[in-house]
Formats: C-alpha cells, sequence, structure tokens
C-alpha cells in the first residue's frame, strides 16, 4: 500500500489524521484506540472493535515491530484507508535487510538474519523477538563492549550460542560467568553456519544476531548478511 501525497484527497485525509491524536498500547486495554489483545491487533472506536491481523500472520518479530505495526495502523485507518487494504499491507509488509529479516526456513528450521545487531542493546532485541528454541551466533570485532545483559536476554531461548572473531573469548567466559556453558567456538563464518545447521532441530530457529562489528572479518554488516543469507540458499540447495 502506497499513499500518494501529490494527490490532494490523500494530503486531505493526512491533514485529518494528523488533527486526531492516535492512542494504541501495546501493554494496555484501552477505551478507545488500538491494541494488541492477545495475538489479535484490535482498533477500537465507538464502542465498536475491528480486528485488522493477529502476530502469526505478519512476517515482523519482536515487540518493538508491534509496537509500530499498532502506531501504522491507527496513523492509515483515522487517514481514512479501508481496514481490508491495512490488513494486506501489514501482513506482507517485510522486515528491512539485516534487522530481524527472516531468510528461509530449511528442513524445519527458520533462519534469521540480524546482522545490523552490531552492539549487545541491538543484539538484545534481536534475541528477545525469537518465539522458539535458538541457535544464536555471536561475536566478531572487539568494540569493548560489555555482554552480560545480552546473555541475560537469553532467558532460556539459546540452545546453543555459536561465537567467533576477535570477541568470542570475552563472550564465552561471560556466559560461563552468567551460567549458561552451551558454548561452541568457530574459526570462521562458514563454519559456524555449518555447525549451525548441524545442531538445530525442526522446530527451531537459527539467528544471525552478533552483538559486534563485522570489521576483521567482513568489510560491514551489510556484507555479512548478505553471506548469511547465500550460506541458508545453499543449504537447502
Amino acid at each position: 500500500m502506497v499513499l500518494n501525497y501529490d494527490d490532494p484527497i490523500t494530503r486531505e485525509m493526512a491533514k485529518k489524521a494528523t488533527a486526531r491524536p492516535v492512542m494504541f498500547s501495546r501493554l494496555e486495554e484501552l477505551d478507545e484506540g488500538i491494541v494488541l489483545r492477545g495475538d489479535t491487533f484490535i482498533i477500537k472506536e465507538d464502542g465498536k472493535e475491528l480486528p485488522v491481523c493477529t502476530t502469526s500472520e505478519i512476517k515482523l518479530l519482536g515487540s518493538h515491530n508491534h509496537e509500530n505495526i499498532l502506531a501504522a495502523i491507527g496513523i492509515t485507518y483515522y487517514m481514512g484507508v479501508p481496514v481490508e487494504q491495512i490488513r494486506d499491507a501489514v501482513m506482507k509488509f517485510t522486515a528491512v535487510e539485516h534487522r530481524i529479516e527472516y531468510v528461509d526456513t530449511v528442513d524445519g528450521v527458520d533462519y534469521y538474519n540480524d546482522s545490523k545487531g552490531t552492539n549487545p542493546d541491538a543484539a538484545i532485541k534481536g534475541i528477545s523477538a525469537m518465539t522458539k528454541p535458538t541457535i544464536l551466533l555471536g561475536g566478531g570485532y572487539d568494540k569493548k563492549s560489555a555482554y552480560d545483559e545480552w546473555i541475560d536476554a537469553f532467558h532460556g531461548k539459546v540452545r546453543y550460542l555459536i561465537v567467533m572473531g576477535a570477541t568470542a573469548q570475552a563472550i564465552a567466559d561471560t556466559a560461563k560467568n552468567h551460567g549458561f556453558h552451551n558454548v561452541i567456538f568457530a574459526d570462521t563464518f562458514e563454519e559456524a553456519m555449518n555447525i549451525a545447521k548441524e545442531k538445530a532441530r525442526p522446530g527451531d530457529a537459527v539467528l544471525l544476531s552478533p552483538a559486534c562489528a563485522s570489521w576483521g572479518m567482513f568489510k560491514n554488516y551489510e556484507v555479512r548478511g548478505k553471506v548469511f543469507k547465500e550460506i541458508v540458499r545453499k543449504f537447502k540447495g
């Protein structure tokens, strides 16, 4: 769904929408606005409820993306876009490349490219978005970051942590200090991917969310993400 702001009707719709506050909440049940109740996005207006879609029907993962969707539903709905069009757009929308990007499913395992998770704070969002047991690929250039909060964010989701690059030992030591011992070292990115494929079971997810920059192994995070996707395609044959 693309809105043409050169069109006078669209401009008038946008003017009306911005004149009305868009209330939305992922955690609270509002009297009126856009809410996420359970797994369903709902428009509440004038005592009526209009379901839009469910979290299982969209391609984006993570509570931060759910909040973005709530806001987008509210803005477009109050601009006068029909609910059917909003539903279609939300369900078709895909993640930005390298940011918790679904790549493919191979042998029952989902592969996600979060190469832009170049620091622990960004990588926390990546692992927090996972809803399945996860094989996590981490490590890279040493920016002298602390990995404690990242490890704590695993919350029982991570089955194995595969580490590589200059930070591999520091990450492994931090994981051990926090009681996580399923750490595997890999000398190369390709080896890490092969280990992930070997360890993953149907119903698992493999997530590249390194918490580190790519320098020393790749030119930038975009190249790292593209190599991840190329290897996944090779896995699929």
